[in-house]
């Protein structure tokens, strides 16, 4: 919480200061400036998400090569262990 968080809440006559977004507001009563950085935003958010979608793609199939071969050899060591464990009988 900051300074300014402290004060409004402190003081609830500033809340009523403070413009309240509503959805009477038409997209022309926003600032071309604010408009453009909010689309900018939009943008890239989309951009890093086919990244990122566009990545896991590509590493699929060595995240189910390295899996695949945990596995086996997991199971290698718990068959050695268990052959081990026959010997001494």
């Amino acid at each position: 919480m900051t300074s300014s968080d402290l004060n409004l809440s402190a003081n609830p006559a500033l809340n009523d200061a403070i413009p309240t977004l509503t959805q009477s507001m038409v997209l022309k009563e926003v600032p071309d400036a604010v408009r453009l950085a909010l689309e900018a935003r939009v943008a890239e958010k989309r951009a890093l998400l086919a990244m990122s979608d566009e990545l896991v793609s590509h590493l699929k199939p060595e995240i189910e090569r390295i899996t695949a071969d945990l596995v086996q050899r997991t199971l290698v060591g718990v068959w050695e262990k268990r052959a081990r464990g026959y010997e001494e009988i």
